[in-house]
């Protein structure tokens, strides 16, 4: 190898590995549920819930949603409280009979991944 091409060889593996090391900090930082209220499987008595989800990281709150199942089948939108970045999704959730309901969430992560998931719930009075 010539040592122009060893340079370019040299340089090219370098960047790649760069590369490498910046998607593997990247694929870490997408928003993941920590903690949440209610938390899953969770039976709770009232009807009306503050509803809280906190991240591992920051997301962005006005492009995310919050949306309740209902265990006829409905599905409400909950208001989120708050705006701009923030590690938590807070809402209330009104008017909850006995049953069985999904939290439904999507988030905006700070690293511009949309991420969801769902929180199973019972309502038991």
């Amino acid at each position: 190898m010539t040592p122009p091409r060893a340079i370019l060889y040299i340089l090219a593996l370098g960047s790649g590995l760069l590369g490498f090391s910046l998607g593997v900090k990247t694929a870490l930082a997408h928003a993941i549920v920590v903690a949440a209220t209610p938390s899953a499987h969770q039976t709770v008595a009232q009807s009306e819930l503050n509803v809280e989800i906190r991240f591992n990281s920051r997301v962005d709150v006005a492009r995310s949603r919050l949306t309740l199942a209902r265990p006829d089948g409905a599905s409400v939108i909950l208001p989120l409280l708050g705006s701009g970045a923030s590690e938590t999704l807070t809402a209330k959730a009104p008017g909850l009979e006995n049953g069985h309901y999904r939290l439904l969430w999507q988030t905006l992560s700070i690293d511009g991944h949309i991420t969801h998931g769902e929180i199973p719930f019972e309502v038991k009075r």
